[in-house]
């Protein structure tokens, strides 16, 4: 498991669990009515101070693994080299007319 530092992604001192994707949030009218709830593991367990570290942080905003594969365009590559090995006499082709007419100059 990875570990996230809220201090790379933000200097306000902001929770790291309102980007989570594990997070439940209850907020009531007032500012300070807040309740947050950490839902990786079972039972759900309420996280009462704010948070820097997390270990099981996943973010709400980058793509999963199978999102990005649904996403991703496959592009279809064609072959550049040649099959390796040797060519007999007989199969062997000059690929244009210059080639030919320079192989009958040196003979």
């Amino acid at each position: 498991m990875s570990t996230f530092n809220i201090d790379e992604r933000s200097t306000d001192g902001e929770s790291l669990c309102k980007s989570c994707m594990w997070v439940h949030i209850q907020r009531g009218f007032r500012e300070s009515e807040e309740a947050i709830f950490c839902g990786h593991a079972y039972p759900t367990r309420a996280v009462k101070f704010a948070v820097r570290e997390c270990t099981d942080y996943s973010s709400r905003i980058t793509p999963t693994r199978k999102e990005m594969e649904e996403i991703a365009l496959i592009i279809p590559v064609e072959r550049l080299r040649k099959p390796a090995g040797f060519v007999g006499r007989n199969t062997f082709a000059p690929q244009d007319e210059n080639d030919e007419n320079d192989q009958r100059q040196q003979s």
